[in-house]
């Protein structure tokens, strides 16, 4: 479960830095909503911690959500372009992958093995039906 954590924190981090960097060059609206997405990152991963299962799968939706929203995102497409032309941008852009792609593909990743090593332990335990 601690990885899962982990992975959470790191996306958290990330994009609390981004939104830092980004403090007055976009909409209110935007800063406020990344540190409210922050916050309930760190609240899931607080959760995880205790043992609270169901907050490892919203993590996943989460994650898979971070992917698409910043693959489908104009703004960040852009950004990418721009990358290594400042350090600011290429600060940026490194928060960006990090907190939109690789924290998160790396949860779904690893749920994903966690959750067919599960299958197949099932599938090992429960007796084959042969018809016949």
């Amino acid at each position: 479960m601690r990885t899962y954590s982990w992975l959470l924190l790191g996306s958290a981090v990330s994009l609390a830095l981004g939104g830092a960097l980004l403090l007055n060059l976009v909409p209110s609206f935007l800063t406020v909503s990344t540190y409210m997405v922050t916050l309930v990152l760190i609240s899931l991963a607080y959760l995880i911690e205790r043992g609270v299962t169901w907050a490892i799968n919203v993590g996943v939706i989460l994650g898979i959500l971070a992917i698409l929203a910043s693959t489908l995102s104009g703004a960040h497409i852009v950004a990418l372009e721009e990358f290594g032309t400042n350090p600011r941008i290429t600060s940026l852009d490194v928060l960006m992958l990090l907190g939109f792609y690789v924290f998160p593909g790396s949860y779904v990743i690893l749920w994903t093995k966690e959750a067919l090593t599960r299958r197949k332990l099932r599938e090992r335990k429960s007796p084959s039906v042969e018809g016949g």
